[in-house]
């Protein structure tokens, strides 16, 4: 003797008969940029003189080495862009990059 079959529903009778439907637009955000300080930069591999560098570092006052040769570059490319500026001031003599 077995146990009676569960009563079933007609064929095409809906098994939930009452239902609340809630849509709710998720909230996707876009995945954070996984380096955004490299953004616009390019990859280079030197050797550099670490006496040089560390000098370099604490005149400059930057935390970390790659700092210190990005602010390095951006005196280098003010000092020209100072001398351009001055030109018409021609009694001004600023020393040349050796």
């Amino acid at each position: 003797m077995g146990w009676p079959e569960p009563a079933r529903p007609a064929p095409c009778q809906p098994y939930v008969q009452h239902a609340i439907f809630v849509r709710i637009q998720a909230s996707v955000k876009k995945a954070p940029e996984r380096h955004p300080s490299r953004k616009g930069k390019v990859r280079k591999e030197f050797w550099l003189d670490p006496e040089a560098l560390s000098r370099a570092q604490t005149i400059l006052g930057t935390a970390t080495e790659r700092e210190t040769v990005e602010a390095g570059l951006d005196l280098v490319a003010s000092r020209r862009e100072l001398l351009d500026g001055t030109k018409p001031g021609a009694w001004l003599q600023i020393d040349p990059i050796r």
